[in-house]
């Protein structure tokens, strides 16, 4: 129950918002019924300065930028070499984020002889405002810090060694804190041409397994040429990339590709790409054979992108990777495919929620023998089937900040038992674009 005291002072305040709430939905509509009336006296006098100035006090009071703009586009009419009213429409224009209109009668404004050094001066500083604002930044970028649990770290088989020829390692469960980001950078030199770069790093240390710490980077170039349309584009690149495990230098590689993007419409489009690497592998106290993985990589693939609602974009990747390393047993052919569904919504009065479930495939058949099975006499070439299935979810926090959290549970079939394995992953951690 109420106590007597929140009772009267809550009803007080009830009735005396209640004026004021009704004076303000009165002085409006007051506003309303003028502009109305204004409004109609300009269809019979539309050069008449004090009305126009009158209907743009009115519409400025009421938030309806469009009738002002309307108004101060008439006085210019009949005052084209009016400087102040140029100000005037450009920052009416930068209310409705029309920035480019906005910085068409700035241009007019500056090249005025009447304009004074004041007005010159607030035409060049909103000027700069709306190039920015009609400009995009040529960088772009995002990171995310956080922590990730695996169920199986390591990749252990729950096998324990049956009809394998020596003991193998079992699962390890494990955390690991981790940092990733990508800086990326387009700048276009004409309509048809722009120079594209990316830098990619990735570094996790883990708790337990020290072997596992990993650190990832990799550089990408290369210019994009565009129809004049739009429809189609071409992009060759290059590449550059180093990776360290446990610690110790373990890869580097260099290469390079080339993709072709067809846009059929807003979001919609196909690319077919061919992807090139020359890789190095390092022998480490860890990995002794490492060296093994020495070799070409070949990656054609196709991409494709449907946007199937405003909030709603259906992403897929089909790709065939040609694996030749130095030693056989190290190379194989694989077939993978990978499906995601964007949906953004709101939640809770919030905008800019977004959920995206996913699943993938890997068909990956070794072509040598591996030196454990040719130690006990074996023939058996390694065949791996896995899929993953996951989801993504992001939680916004702030304008382009969210709370990223991720689930993922893979599950690998292979005919040699030591590389049976299944691995659930959570990775939760903030992240942020711009």
């Amino acid at each position: 129950m109420l106590r007597p005291r929140f009772l009267f002072w809550g009803t007080l305040f009830f009735a005396l918002s209640q004026p004021v709430a009704s004076s303000a939905q009165v002085g409006s509509a007051a506003l309303q019924s003028e502009l109305d009336s204004v409004y109609q006296r300009l269809l019979a006098d539309p050069a008449n300065q004090a009305l126009n100035r009158r209907l743009i006090d009115i519409a400025v009071q009421l938030d309806d930028y469009d009738a002002a703009i309307g108004a101060v586009e008439r006085l210019i009419f009949y005052d084209p070499d009016n400087a102040a009213l140029q100000l005037e429409a450009a920052r009416l224009y930068a209310q409705i984020d029309s920035y480019a209109a906005a910085a068409g009668y700035l241009t007019d404004a500056l090249a005025l002889a009447s304009i004074t050094p004041a007005e010159r001066q607030e035409a060049e500083t909103l000027l700069r405002q709306a190039n920015r604002a009609t400009r995009p930044s040529p960088w772009s970028g995002f990171g995310q810090v956080g922590a990730r649990y695996q169920s199986n770290a390591n990749r252990g088989s729950v096998a324990l060694g049956l009809n394998e020829p020596l003991p193998f390692e079992g699962p390890v469960e494990d955390w690991n804190s981790f940092a990733l980001g990508t800086l990326g950078l387009a700048v276009p030199v004409d309509d048809n041409v722009t120079l594209e770069a990316a830098l990619s790093g990735y570094y996790a240390d883990q708790e337990k397994i020290d072997r596992l710490d990993l650190g990832f980077a990799e550089f990408t170039a290369g210019p994009r040429l565009a129809s004049t349309d739009g429809t189609v584009s071409i992009k060759p690149y290059g590449l550059v990339q180093a990776i360290m495990l446990g610690g110790e230098e373990y890869q580097t590689a260099y290469g390079g590709g080339a993709l072709v993007r067809f846009t059929y419409s807003d979001g919609w489009w196909v690319e077919p790409q061919y992807e090139y690497k020359d890789r190095t592998f390092y022998n480490t106290d860890d990995y002794e054979t490492a060296r093994d993985q020495t070799g070409d990589l070949s990656t054609y693939a196709l991409n494709m992108n449907a946007l199937l609602a405003q909030s709603v974009n259906l992403s897929s990747r089909i790709a065939y990777n040609e694996n030749r390393a130095r030693k056989s047993y190290q190379s194989y052919d694989q077939y993978r495919a990978t499906i995601a569904l964007e949906v953004g919504f709101d939640l809770f009065g919030v905008e800019n929620w977004s959920v995206t479930p996913f699943y993938s495939y890997a068909h990956t058949d070794f072509r040598g023998i591996a030196p454990t099975e040719r130690f006990a006499g074996l023939k058996t070439k390694r065949k791996d089937r896995q899929w993953s299935v996951g989801g993504d979810l992001e939680i916004p926090v702030r304008e382009n900040v969210a709370l990223g959290v991720a689930v993922e549970y893979t599950k690998n079939k292979s005919n040699l038992d030591r590389d049976k394995y299944e691995d659930w992953t959570v990775v939760v951690g903030p992240q942020g674009r711009f």
